[in-house]
């Protein structure tokens, strides 16, 4: 039986929506054994209210009241109570195979590199969204934010890393096409960290390396992973989200202006819900933070019972595969270590 840690409090739209996420994922999937971390008086509310349809004993429940706050740095996190830091506890002192959270993003990153051991031959974690694009396949983006000092040889390590990553996600042999994020394609163009880099990884024989890539060949989908620094990918993500809600709301208002564009919205309705649908980060979940010995996924601050059983069913996608992380670490295992130190 899988088992997954879940830390029901860190979320902007509070308790109730990653309960009822649980609820919904736990129905579908009995055989997986869910701990949630949080207000116990309200989790056994919750689960008496759908008693009906699961039994109140289907999670394990761990009483933990407090929501984390930082003010000065995200290692107040190991020191401070709170329900992500007790979530991280009992991962490690129970053996689960996996910790889900939508608490704050220094803190659980912080907790995943100082509570979980890194896999060998692994520099440094890296947070990897999985986004949609406008063809309809979808692409890894690494990092989105988990390091703000990022080298060339961290990108040239997170490279191989996404390589078996994707192979192993999406059940393909072939190598991933692999793009580092520039402000031109042009091999004269970006930072000298960029520079350094695009020369690692053109050298490293283990990828398949397309080169420099602008936003626009990400969003086309033109390539398989997106490699940035921690900040140029977070960035990117959240242009990316933010311009697809204003872009929403912009094309709603539009047809919302007279009976004419009503009609035209009415004629468009199933194609506008598909594209919606596809662009919702809801349908994702979350992100991975790979690197690790357990399977880590950090769920989006804002994310309902949608989002929250999405993120429980990425967790899902890796920990079926049973032998995901045997495999990963063989891999891993055949780097030499002059690749990546």
């Amino acid at each position: 039986m899988k088992k997954i840690v879940f830390d029901v409090m860190n979320n902007d739209n509070g308790i109730y929506k990653a309960i009822k996420g649980a609820i919904s994922f736990k129905l579908k999937n009995p055989n997986y054994k869910i701990a949630l971390v949080g207000n116990k008086e309200i989790i056994e509310s919750e689960l008496a209210k759908s008693s009906n349809l699961i039994a109140e004993d289907a999670f394990e429940i761990i009483d933990s009241k407090n929501i984390i706050h930082l003010t000065s740095s995200p290692r107040e996190a190991l020191k401070t109570p709170s329900s992500m830091l007790d979530a991280f506890n009992y991962l490690d002192e129970n053996d689960y195979d996996a910790i889900l959270s939508s608490g704050d993003s220094g803190a659980f990153t912080t907790l995943s590199m100082l509570k979980i051991k890194r896999l060998n031959n692994v520099e440094r974690i890296a947070f990897m969204p999985i986004l949609p694009t406008l063809i309809g396949k979808h692409t890894l983006l690494l990092d989105a934010g988990a390091n703000i000092e990022t080298t060339a040889e961290y990108l040239n390590n997170w490279a191989i890393l996404a390589n078996h990553y994707y192979k192993l996600i999406f059940n393909t042999k072939n190598n991933p096409s692999i793009g580092l994020l520039n402000i031109g394609s042009e091999e004269y163009k970006g930072s000298v960290l960029n520079k350094e880099a695009y020369k690692l990884l053109k050298e490293n024989k283990d990828i398949n390396f397309y080169g420099f890539i602008e936003p626009k060949d990400a969003i086309e989908g033109k390539i398989d992973i997106i490699l940035a620094d921690g900040q140029s990918g977070n960035v990117f993500l959240k242009t990316l989200e933010s311009s697809f809600l204003g872009f929403g709301k912009m094309l709603k208002d539009i047809i919302k202006t007279n009976f004419l564009t009503k009609l035209g919205g009415l004629l468009l309705k199933k194609r506008l819900k598909k594209m919606k649908d596809d662009f919702d980060y809801r349908n994702v979940g979350g992100a991975y933070i790979i690197g690790l010995n357990k399977v880590v996924v950090k769920a989006h601050g804002g994310s309902d019972e949608i989002a929250f059983e999405n993120a429980l069913n990425q967790i899902k996608n890796i920990l079926d595969k049973e032998t995901f992380m045997d495999e990963l670490k063989k891999e891993l295992s055949n780097i030499n270590n002059d690749k990546i130190e």
